[in-house]
Formats: C-alpha cells, sequence, structure tokens
C-alpha cells in the first residue's frame, strides 16, 4: 500500500511556522494626552512637542503623545479632575498650580515672596530630596503626580491697566486678578489690593472690561495670550520665581512600566530644556517690546521686600513643615 507523501504538509508547516516567527504582532501603542491653558506656539507649546518626540524615541514607540493647547481640554482645575478621573493622562503648567488640589498644600511654599534668590536657585530646591518626596505625598493624596519640575517660567510680575507700580503702595486699592492660591492672595492682601481670583482663560476679558486692572504672571503666559493689548503697563517686581510642573494621571502612572516612567522622566527633562531657552528668548524679546512703548517698569524691589517679608509666617507649620522656608534658604547659601 502506498501512503501520500508527508514532504508538502511538512513544507507547509515550515512555512506557517517562519511566517508566524516573522509576522509577531507589534506591541500596542499606547496613547497619552498632554494638555495645557498656554497658546499654541508659545514656549510650553514647543516644550510640550519635544516631550512627544522623545517620550516616542525612548519608547521605541510605545509611547505616543498627542498635544493639546489653549485650553482645548479645559481650564487647569478641570484638566486635574480629568487626571485624577483617569480620563485625561498628562498636564503641563506652572508647577505651583498643584496646590488647587487638596492634599498639595506644602506646595504653597514655592509662592512666598521672594524665596527663591533666582530662577536657577528654584531648580535646585524644587528637584531636591525633600521636595521629591513632597511629590510622591502628593501623588498618593490627590491622584495627580508631578512626573517633574523642569522648564524655568518667567519670573511673576505685575501687568496692569494703568501704572507704573514703582512702590507697595502703588498696589492698594488695585482689583487684580490672581490665580486661587493661598499664598498669592495672601501676598495681594497685605498690600491692599482687592484680589479676584480668576482663571487663566477669564483674564483677557476681566482687563478689557474693566472687571480687574490688573494680573499677576509672567511674560510667558502673558505675551503669547495678547494681554498686552488690555493692559499695557507691566511692572518687574519678580516676587517669585517657579518652575514649570509635568503632572500625570497617577492611574495612568501605575499602569506604565518602569521602562515607560524613565521614558517619560527623560521627556520630561528634554522638553524642560526646551521651556527654559524658549522662555529667556520670549522674556527678552518682551521686554524690548514693553520698553518701546514705555510702560516697564523696575520697581522698588527693596521696599516690596520689606512690606511681604513676612507673609508666609501665619503658614508655618500648617500648610507646609515648620521651618520649611528657613531650610529652603538655607539650600541657597
Amino acid at each position: 500500500m502506498k501512503y501520500p507523501s508527508l514532504r508538502p504538509l511538512a513544507g507547509a508547516f515550515a512555512c506557517a511556522l517562519a511566517l508566524a516567527v516573522t509576522a509577531t504582532p507589534a506591541v500596542a501603542e499606547k496613547k497619552i494626552r498632554i494638555a495645557t491653558i498656554a497658546a499654541s506656539n508659545s514656549p510650553w507649546h514647543k516644550a510640550m512637542n519635544r516631550f512627544a518626540e522623545v517620550a516616542a524615541a525612548e519608547s521605541n514607540k510605545e509611547l505616543a503623545v498627542s498635544v493639546f493647547t489653549d485650553g482645548q481640554l479645559g481650564d487647569i482645575n478641570q484638566m486635574y479632575s480629568s487626571m485624577q478621573l483617569g480620563t485625561l493622562e498628562m498636564g503641563y503648567f506652572g508647577l505651583g498650580a498643584i496646590v488647587l488640589l487638596k492634599g498639595a498644600e506644602p506646595m504653597n511654599i514655592a509662592y512666598v515672596p521672594y524665596l527663591f534668590k533666582s530662577k536657577e536657585s528654584s531648580v535646585k530646591v524644587l528637584n531636591s530630596p525633600e521636595f521629591l518626596k513632597i511629590y510622591d505625598d502628593i501623588a498618593a493624596k490627590t491622584g495627580v503626580r508631578i512626573v517633574g519640575a523642569y522648564g524655568e517660567r518667567s519670573p511673576r510680575a505685575l501687568q496692569t491697566t494703568k501704572g507704573p507700580i514703582v512702590k507697595p503702595e502703588d498696589v492698594k486699592g488695585l482689583r487684580l486678578r490672581i490665580p486661587n492660591i493661598e499664598l498669592l492672595k495672601a501676598t495681594f492682601e497685605k498690600l491692599g489690593a482687592q484680589v479676584t481670583p480668576l482663571g487663566m482663560l477669564e483674564i483677557y476679558t476681566a482687563l478689557s472690561r474693566g472687571t480687574v486692572q490688573g494680573q499677576d504672571n509672567g511674560f510667558d503666559l502673558s505675551m503669547p495670550l495678547k494681554f498686552n493689548e488690555v493692559a499695557p503697563y507691566w511692572s518687574a517686581t519678580d516676587h517669585a520665581y517657579e518652575l514649570t510642573g509635568w503632572f500625570m494621571s497617577e492611574k495612568t502612572w501605575k499602569s506604565l512600566s518602569d521602562a515607560e516612567r524613565k521614558a517619560l522622566t527623560k521627556a520630561a527633562q528634554a522638553g524642560g530644556e526646551v521651556s527654559t531657552a524658549e522662555t529667556r528668548k520670549l522674556d527678552a524679546a518682551s521686554i524690548e517690546t514693553v520698553r518701546k512703548t514705555g510702560t516697564y517698569t523696575v520697581p522698588d524691589i527693596p521696599a516690596f521686600r520689606a512690606a511681604l517679608k513676612d507673609v508666609h509666617v501665619p503658614y508655618e507649620g500648617k500648610l507646609w513643615p515648620a521651618g520649611m522656608v528657613d531650610r529652603v534658604r538655607k539650600m541657597q547659601e
């Protein structure tokens, strides 16, 4: 009895095996959306684009980052809520904005007037072991993780519809927009301002209608959003140096591998370098722009320091650990 040859079957099996080996399915791409309130083509937008590039490169294209600017996914409070729910993966804006969340109160310390001697000092301090521990605690309590504090911000100053602001007394009675941050509220109430907490997306309209007469911010957000069209006076009080924060939903962070977390941290550092470089260029160009209109003022900084030197005292041991302001100052010696 003749049996059919098994060679064709063996050949077919070998082909199928070869195809199975060479056609290994690609690793599923993880999609990450990162959003900000800053304008498109601003330093923050450019930093986020760089973040997306490096995240893809460092993860062998496993992490696909989409960038959203101009408050497309809401204001800062809305973005934080979405990150807590896990419906938004990341946000990018001022580091201290985390104090808008219950459980992140210690970060109010970043707004103590004249706490940092320079931008460089703020980078050193806000990435110190003491602050990294605070970031871990905040993630556990709020559901939002600070992946990194990378990227210098413009110094906070006063931009007003009337001016100039030269001495602390000039602030008295001023209807001033501030973010809803306790230390900034205390700072300007100490100077006699009538403070009005407003979100970034409300500022232009409030200034143009006279609802407020000024705002506390830096060039990095103010100039791309064209606030100078309605509030031409810039008084460089430089009362706070701040960094940008790379924020992530803790739910998303926990879903990532160690390699993916390292890739995102490297991406945040790279994005921060772009933000710093672009912000420095923007600051220089903005000063030149405002000087041409004769509305740029360097106020009496020693007078402002003296007027605000004790504003933080009632918060020691309450919003942040007792003695922390002194420790931060010693870090800069």
